[in-house]
């Protein structure tokens, strides 16, 4: 259905660019790293340890999430496509928390059937929508919306509802990560307007969301303790696998095993004697895995490039640039910190996170759309 939808999406955008071609940007701002991140992901079947299974994660991992990037990109600079993207990707996110509140309801063992995906999927979903819903918020209430600001607050409620039920520890430090990159750049924005009583709020607002974050992490570890003394974090197994990771990287430091999560999958897990320990659980070490020390240094420049649009586009005149700009900051941030202790920027999640960020790169650098908006 994924590839279906992105194929239909492909060829809409083509026909899109031929019927005008003048008025529309083909390629995101990030063309360029993306690339050439993509070259040497490619270039790494010439030595990967299954060619096949490296080839295959490659169209899974890179030719789809190229296609998303572009199709997203060009779709949202349709005339109509800020009046029509917003409340659909909203009611797919409400629908997405009633359907994993549903299966909380459940017990843990049936938590990870149903389309929300279970624990790591949903997670990753909701830390790239939470910037998108409350950089929505903010926009409706400089536009002077009534109703936005409520409804967009209302949604960041559910969904970080449904993030509890995921009983996940990293998510809230990824929420707080987000919160934190967002306030300090809107604060950057109005420095010269903020006196010492919103400087003082802003401190408090900091530290509250800090402690927060620290206090719903501390309590989902007890419960997931009371449910299991495994998982205690002093028995964490990622504390015996990172380790092992690196001596495998030390083997193969400048070209990596191959494209692909889980390509020693089989060495991980006999080592380890855990079945589910078969990728780094990391993105960066994943990825020195994989692609060696220069595909790390190119994903860290895919990233960057990603991060200089945000930061450009914050700097933007017009509110919709503005919060386009730091929705973006939001989403990377968000994406980085849950993938420190797994690697989740596949599939489904990195769909989304491209596609996402494809709508975002066009609103944000596009007069003509915003002003409709």
């Amino acid at each position: 259905m994924r590839l279906l939808l992105l194929l239909l999406g492909a060829g809409l955008a083509i026909a899109t660019i031929v019927n005008d071609r003048k008025s529309i940007r083909i390629l995101p701002p990030v063309w360029l790293a993306f690339a050439l991140w993509a070259a040497w992901a490619w270039l790494s079947l010439t030595w990967s340890l299954e060619p096949e299974r490296s080839l295959k994660e490659f169209h899974n991992e890179i030719g789809y999430a190229a296609l998303a990037l572009w199709v997203c990109y060009v779709g949202a600079q349709a005339p109509n496509a800020t009046r029509i993207i917003p409340p659909v990707l909203a009611a797919a996110a409400a629908l997405v928390c009633a359907i994993a509140l549903q299966h909380s309801l459940q017990g843990l063992d049936r938590f990870g059937e149903g389309w929300h995906g279970g624990p790591g999927n949903l997670s990753s979903a909701l830390l790239t929508l939470m910037p998108c819903v409350l950089m929505a918020a903010w926009y409706g209430k400089r536009a002077g919306w009534a109703r936005i600001p409520l409804l967009s607050l209302g949604l960041a409620a559910l969904l970080l509802v449904a993030a509890y039920t995921t009983l996940n520890r990293t998510i809230w430090f990824g929420f707080a990560g987000q919160l934190l990159v967002i306030g300090a750049l809107l604060a950057l924005r109005e420095r010269t307007s903020i006196g010492p009583r919103a400087r003082l709020i802003g401190a408090a607002f900091a530290i509250f969301v800090v402690a927060t974050g620290a206090l719903m992490t501390s309590r989902i570890q007890a419960e997931r303790e009371a449910a299991d003394p495994a998982a205690a974090l002093a028995k964490d197994s990622r504390l015996a696998l990172w380790p092992e990771v690196l001596e495998h990287i030390k083997a193969r430091p400048f070209t990596g095993f191959g494209f692909g999560r889980g390509l020693l999958r089989q060495s991980l897990s006999e080592e380890l004697k855990q079945p589910l320990l078969w990728h780094a659980h990391n993105l960066f070490l994943d990825t020195v895995l994989q692609v060696g020390i220069p595909g790390l240094l190119l994903l860290l420049l895919l990233l960057g490039a990603t991060v200089r649009e945000g930061w450009r586009m914050a700097q933007a005149a017009d509110d919709l640039g503005v919060a386009c700009g730091l929705a973006v900051l939001g989403v990377v941030a968000g994406m980085v910190i849950r993938n420190m202790t797994d690697t989740l920027w596949v599939r489904q999640n990195a769909l989304l996170y491209w596609g996402v960020l494809g709508v975002l790169f066009a609103w944000g650098r596009r007069p003509a759309v915003r002003a409709d908006a």
